[in-house]
């Protein structure tokens, strides 16, 4: 609650005001215009005797149960408190926001809420937040014996002090706490985070009971929540609308086995439903393959034509080696975005809420063509699409590692900038830094990005498409056979480009199994444990200083995101696909300690997509006191065809050699949320590694080899091999 509101309930308290404190009101008055000032200001300008009761607060969308210890209007969040009931939504609910209630940059504008309202729910990998004064260090969490992200399995433990539950089942949801280390303890949010994305549509109770800190104080209950825990009398009508609702919280708290006396705190809220995540994504492609002539995206076949594309380069190599050849040009994709489908270009929606057409726009690609593919009988190269690294362009597919990839097991990569996050959008991102109420142009355009490589995918392998271009054939002229076996199409990524193609996968018609390099989900949380963020931070945090708002930003801004990356579709990615789409297979290769993705956040992922994990994952004691890949089960049999999760480690810190003064190898993420700083970098260790490539091209062939499991042993990186 903003120091101005604090100041407001102390007039519904009866507490005499001071001086200073009256002209913070008025000038709250004059700069806010908070109703909950307003109603208060008779009673707060003439102070009074004190009262046996509080009335509290009724502003409708500044939540009060938590106050007055936090400064933050919306917090706890996320919190049904802003939704209202929508019964044409497929949750129920929709999302109420208000733009007085939201955080503000340095500038003192708010965040405009108009795209957030049109949410029928919160992010399935929610970040939930609340400031609980006497809980702000890793050491009070720990006193509190809250569930640790490196022991998961304690979010069943009987007195858990922090618990979630599925309304629909009644039971825990599992989860990990932790206190946001990137700030001043005494701005630091505790954060609950779900170890498997909470279910699309799904309902939630938060429960925080029996607190005590590292001081070893027994910490209250909240006013506000009191009120309701202990059915508190008030005369306000807004206080004891919500009674009913509490009423019901707490019974279900109760049938959970929660008592509703030992709590400190407890709300609820919903989650967001497919629809409200991947419909706009999924509209876009129908209406674009229906201009191809193809309607059944279920089904795997190439029906209708090719998009329109041009070849505007061919490169042939001074000294081929591994690549024969380059082939640039671009391919024409239905645009939905406005003005234009360049950098800044948003979604305008129709009557059903689906984006509206705006023409075409061009969309560029970058192939390599491998030697290999060039000699013998023609048609054997595997079509894959390429995605890039973190801002990014196309140009990375001829990066080495994917050159020897594309040699070594007869591979054509096609790449396009996943505009968006490509390095044309980096003036956009840095504007939408300073003013969140610019972040729709961010993940807007990343819809488009999405469409755009889905069409890139289907020229590669329609009859009609790039096999009809000289370019792709084996020596440059129609005359001899096309390099491309047009059969399958598959997908490979890394970075950015294995974080993206989550959700480009969950939307493929054309690609089943996707190769998905040092990857994970849910911007949200990867930001503040990547060093990549660094740059960003420099911009973000000084435009909006507030810290103890900050997860709130970072979870706002996921709602968004959710559209265009794999959070809001991991659920929906491989066995239990979206509507005419079908099933997929997916594989996650990991670097033990990235510095940029971090590991957590893989196996959030590899949960929630239900992978299978090769083991043993590292070499005993490698990551002491921490149960990794909690909850994955183990890949068996082989051969494997399903999804699943290889770690690759590139060894600890360790001089290369005695005397040397270098050093290779990384430590161990750390616990806090927090990047990893510790030696080297791993982060590109696993795709350039023979045994991490080896492992790609079975998978792509169709299955999991007894050949890929490394030894029997974990899988080494870097030239490690073992300790």
């Amino acid at each position: 609650m903003p120091r101005g509101e604090r100041v407001a309930v102390r007039a519904f308290t009866r507490v005499r005001p001071t001086a200073k404190e009256k002209g913070l009101v008025m000038r709250n008055i004059k700069g806010r215009a908070s109703a909950l000032i307003v109603i208060a200001l008779a009673a707060f300008m003439i102070g009074g005797a004190g009262s046996a009761v509080a009335e509290l607060p009724i502003e409708p969308k500044c939540e009060f149960i938590a106050g007055p210890g936090s400064s933050e209007c919306m917090l706890p969040f996320p919190n049904d408190y802003y939704t209202k009931a929508d019964p044409t939504s497929p949750t129920g609910r929709r999302v109420d926001f208000r733009e007085l209630a939201t955080p503000t940059n340095a500038a003192s504008q708010h965040i405009e809420v108009a795209p957030y309202n049109a949410a029928d729910g919160f992010s399935p990998g929610s970040v939930v937040s609340l400031k609980i004064p006497g809980i702000s260090t890793a050491a009070d969490v720990a006193a509190a014996h809250a569930v640790p992200i490196n022991h998961l399995g304690r979010y069943r433990e009987t007195n858990a002090p922090v618990v979630v539950i599925d309304t629909s089942t009644g039971q825990r949801w599992p989860i990990w706490v932790e206190i946001d280390s990137t700030v001043k303890a005494e701005k630091a949010n505790v954060e609950i985070h779900p170890a498997v994305n909470f279910t699309s549509g799904g309902h939630y109770i938060v429960a925080v009971r029996n607190l005590r800190n590292a001081k070893k104080e027994h910490l209250q209950a909240p006013q506000g929540f009191r009120t309701y825990r202990d059915n508190l009398p008030s005369s306000e009508e807004k206080v004891n609308e919500r009674r009913p609702h509490f009423e019901e919280i707490f019974s279900k708290l109760e049938g959970a086995g929660i008592e509703r006396s030992s709590l400190y705190l407890a709300w609820d809220f919903t989650v967001a439903s497919d629809e409200n995540n991947t419909s706009r994504e999924l509209s876009m492609r129908n209406a674009a393959f229906s201009t191809l002539g193809d309607n059944n995206l279920a089904n795997c076949v190439v029906e209708g034509t090719s998009p329109t594309f041009a070849v505007t380069k061919v490169e042939n190599e001074p000294n081929p080696g591994e690549i024969a050849r380059r082939v640039k040009g671009n391919v024409v994709v239905p645009c939905f975005l406005f003005p234009s489908c360049a950098p800044g270009g948003t979604m305008v929606l129709g009557p059903e809420g689906a984006p509206l057409q705006n023409g075409v726009w061009t969309a560029n690609f970058d192939c390599i063509i491998p030697k290999v593919a060039t000699t013998g009988a023609g048609a054997t190269a595997r079509p894959s699409l390429y995605g890039h690294g973190l801002f990014g362009s196309a140009g990375e597919v001829a990066s080495g590692p994917q050159r020897s990839l594309s040699q070594g097991h007869d591979i054509v990569h096609c790449a396009t900038d996943e505009i968006g996050m490509s390095e044309s959008d980096i003036p956009s991102v840095v504007q939408a830094l300073q003013n969140l109420s610019s972040f729709p142009k961010i993940t807007d355009r990343l819809q488009q990005g999405l469409l755009d490589e889905l069409y890139l995918g289907r020229a590669m392998i329609s009859p009609g498409g790039f096999t009809t271009n000289e370019a792709f054939h084996q020596d440059g002229t129609l005359s001899t056979p096309s390099v491309l076996n047009i059969s399958h199409l598959y997908y490979n990524g890394n970075s950015q480009g294995g974080i993206m193609g989550g959700a480009l996968t969950a939307v493929s018609p054309d690609f089943t199994r996707a190769s998905l390099g040092v990857p994970a989900m849910n911007y949200s949380v990867l930001l503040p444990r990547s060093v990549d963020f660094d740059t960003f931070a420099s911009i973000l945090y000084p435009n909006y200083p507030d810290e103890e708002a900050r997860p709130l930003v970072f979870d706002m801004m996921q709602m968004l995101w959710d559209r265009g990356e794999p959070n809001g579709y991991a659920a929906r990615m491989t066995t239990n696909p979206l509507p005419n789409t079908p099933p997929h297979q997916v594989l996650l290769d990991l670097a033990f300690g990235d510095h940029q993705v971090t590991n957590y956040q893989a196996e959030v992922e590899a949960r929630t997509i239900g992978a299978s994990a090769h083991r043993p994952a590292l070499y005993k004691g490698r990551w002491p006191q921490t149960d990794m890949l909690w909850k994955v089960p183990t890949i068996n049999p082989y051969p494997f065809t399903g999804s699943a999760i290889y770690y690759w480690d590139g060894g600890p810190v360790r001089e290369t050699a005695p005397g040397s003064g270098k050093f290779v190898g990384t430590e161990p993420p750390p616990w806090e949320n927090l990047p990893n700083r510790s030696g080297e970098d791993p982060h590109g260790l696993p795709r350039a590694t023979p045994a991490e490539q080896q492992l790609v091209s079975d998978f792509f062939e169709g299955a999991i080899k007894k050949t890929d499991r490394c030894n029997l042993g974990p899988c080494y990186s870097g030239g490690f091999t073992g300790p």
